[in-house]
């Protein structure tokens, strides 16, 4: 295959918008009610552990992909089924992911186009981008990420400009102890999306320097979980924590109830756009891991028509996973993170690194 090559910044970006991406569009830890934002924090110490197993599993095998390090570790027989079952896992959440932002986009700017419509347009976006290569899709994450930041500082400033902010909303502090805070944690907000990481170990190869791969993946983790948690302070002073778990989109509710003057207000739609620029890379990202990984299984000379096979295959699969969005969210909050997060996020990963320790002793 082609040697495509990215700067750590240019990963740093790609890495930032795929974890915030989604992730801000729903109330995560709203089972926590005030504590939410504590959720986040748990989330994101757990979130630093598996970056560290991932990146040590690169500093053992430098230069290979999840991919071509499965055989390696655990064989063939075990390695290849286990490439199947991620490339297969990357489709699924790339679709799962895709679902999410034509349900957001048809329910809000564009209430009156078909969702299957809005989300075949969004894939074939993010399909062209890929298709003209890693490096192209880097120079996007460059471009887009600082709009992205400054309209998420514009977006904050105005909501606390508006007083429309309570800090007595997040009082008391640990009212029901930390086990309501770690059942809240584990494993659906350290699996999404701190886990979700794993599939950058299928790109983390292409990057000029690869010893920056561990500061680059610490420096997202706690940069991301900070403006989550941030995020998610905000949200429960401007509605409450009795409003969080209710929302489809809390932070939509709070953008809406935000205005200076009567004069700033109404720009809920340029945050809809930043989110689904958020989406682009975190689809982009997944169907990008998934080709890479069918090219180096089936020895392909390139991956980019894998990267068009799979793009095709996630629109309709967005629907066929569930027939409502009501139905999708449950999936996607209750089974998901139990069936296929914590196996492939965290138990395969530590498995793989606690052979590798073993092993690499033994022959020492």
């Amino acid at each position: 295959m082609m040697q495509e090559k990215i700067g750590s910044v240019q990963l740093f970006y790609i890495m930032m918008a795929f974890e915030v991406g989604s992730t801000v569009i729903f109330g995560l830890g709203a089972a926590a009610r005030q504590d939410a934002w504590l959720v986040i924090l748990v989330s994101m110490f757990c979130g630093l552990v598996l970056m560290w197993v991932y990146t040590k599993l690169f500093e053992y095998y430098p230069g290979d992909t999840l991919a071509q390090m499965l055989p390696k570790i655990v064989g063939r027989w075990i390695g290849y089924p286990l490439i199947v079952v991620y490339i297969l896992y990357f489709i699924y959440i790339a679709s799962r992911v895709a679902r999410d932002f034509g349900e957001l986009i048809a329910g809000t700017i564009l209430p009156k186009t078909p969702t299957i419509f809005v989300i075949g347009s969004f894939m074939a976006v993010i399909m062209y981008c890929l298709y003209g290569g890693i490096e192209v899709f880097a120079r996007t994450g460059e471009v887009f990420f600082p709009f992205l930041f400054l309209i998420a500082v514009f977006t904050w400033v105005i909501v606390y400009s508006s007083h429309v902010v309570d800090i007595q909303r997040l009082t008391p502090i640990l009212e029901k102890g930390i086990g309501t805070v770690w059942d809240a944690a584990f494993p659906l907000t350290i699996s999404f999306p701190f886990g979700e990481m794993v599939l950058f170990m299928m790109l983390w190869p292409v990057l000029h320097n690869p010893k920056k791969v561990k500061k680059v993946g610490m420096m997202v983790v706690l940069a991301a979980g900070i403006l989550l948690t941030v995020n998610m302070m905000s949200i429960i002073l401007v509605i409450g924590p009795d409003w969080v778990g209710k929302k489809t989109y809390p932070l939509l509710t709070v953008v809406r109830m935000a205005s200076i003057g009567g004069f700033v207000e109404g720009f809920d739609a340029v945050v809809i756009i930043t989110m689904i620029i958020g989406g682009f890379f975190k689809v982009g990202s997944f169907l990008y891991g998934a080709a890479i990984g069918a090219a180096q299984l089936f020895k392909l000379k390139n991956y980019r028509a894998m990267v068009l096979l799979f793009g095709a295959i996630a629109v309709p699969l967005s629907f066929m996973i569930a027939d409502s969005y009501i139905e999708h969210l449950e999936i996607g909050l209750k089974k998901v993170p139990i069936f296929l997060h914590v196996p492939l996020q965290i138990v395969v990963p530590v498995m793989l690194l606690i052979i590798t320790v073993i092993r690499k002793r033994i022959q020492s």
